[in-house]
């Protein structure tokens, strides 16, 4: 993994990257070893500093409990459970210490191939993504994230890849199939395509018309659509993503108001401020101050 991060900046971002030398889209090694490592002062402050990844994150739990936070929900992590975030979203462990510990699992979206647009567990939009497992399941998870760590710490050979991805695909199935709470949206569907297009162009453009372009649909049916899977406009679920954006910046970044125009789209700041305002009922900077321990100089502090 590498690591980027502008100097008022808060979020790290982190790229995949092969260290090994090996093709590999994937790793895999257990949490208590990062623990070990933050222990003996190698890793700095990166353990618990928020980050925002390019590949996903599976933390199969093994035995105790901790948390990190998940943008802004507290996640669990531990024995029992699968707890899973998706690319871009913002990730911070808050409980670093104590006795937990979980197998880490990270990846590229590629590497699962059409599991990644397909299933709830990976997808960005899951509000709090942990799943508990019944027992049965446990015990296969366990089984198979054991397979897996056995697997990545052999010699390469032309095998691997493909048995590594079929190993992973096993356990998120598992994990999916213990998760009730929330459906989702189909893949291959305008309506994924919609949501692809809205994580990517969300800082870019706000236009509905746009929207419904790439997705290939009239605005009417796209609305349609989403009204019927969200119960609002899709005029709303732009702006909801907007004011998400707005809000992870603001607690765990230093950029100024004027920055985060620039970055999200706003000809001017105050048209920022009004937008938050209307769509969070608060301004910036009473919603900067209510996470002030989330940004670096509060954590420094």
């Amino acid at each position: 993994m590498g690591r980027a991060r502008s100097p008022r900046d808060g979020i790290e971002r982190v790229p995949f990257r092969r260290p090994d030398g090996r093709r590999l889209a994937f790793e895999c090694f257990r949490l208590s070893e990062l623990f070990a490592r933050s222990d003996r002062g190698e890793l700095g402050d990166s353990l618990t500093r928020p980050e925002r990844t390019d590949f996903y994150v599976v933390l199969v739990g093994i035995r105790g409990v901790t948390s990190m936070r998940v943008d802004f929900a507290e996640v669990p992590i531990g024995e029992g459970r699968v707890t899973i975030t998706a690319p871009g979203r913002v990730r911070q462990l808050t409980h670093p210490r104590g006795r937990a510990d979980a197998w880490m699992l990270i990846f590229e979206p590629e590497f699962v191939g059409d599991l990644a647009a397909r299933l709830t567990v990976l997808s960005a939009r899951w509000p709090e993504p942990a799943v508990a497992l019944p027992a049965p399941a446990s015990a296969e998870a366990h089984s198979l994230a054991q397979a897996l760590e056995v697997e990545h710490a052999r010699s390469p050979d032309p095998h691997q890849p493909e048995l590594l991805s079929t190993l992973l695909r096993a356990l998120l199935l598992i994990a999916e199939r213990a998760q009730h709470a929330w459906p989702g949206i189909p893949a291959a569907t305008p309506l994924a395509r919609f949501f692809a297009t809205l994580e990517r162009d969300h800082a870019r453009t706000r236009s509905v018309a746009h929207y419904a372009r790439e997705s290939g649909l009239s605005p009417r049916r796209l609305g349609e659509l989403v009204i019927a899977a969200t119960g609002i406009s899709t005029k709303a679920v732009i702006d909801d993503r907007v004011v998400l954006e707005l809000k992870r910046q603001l607690a765990y970044s230093e950029l100024s108001v004027k920055e985060l125009a620039d970055r999200v789209g706003f000809d001017e700041p105050t048209n920022l401020v009004k937008f938050f305002r209307l769509h969070a009922r608060t301004t910036p900077a009473a919603f900067r101050a209510r996470y002030r321990t989330f940004l670096p100089s509060g954590r420094r502090s």
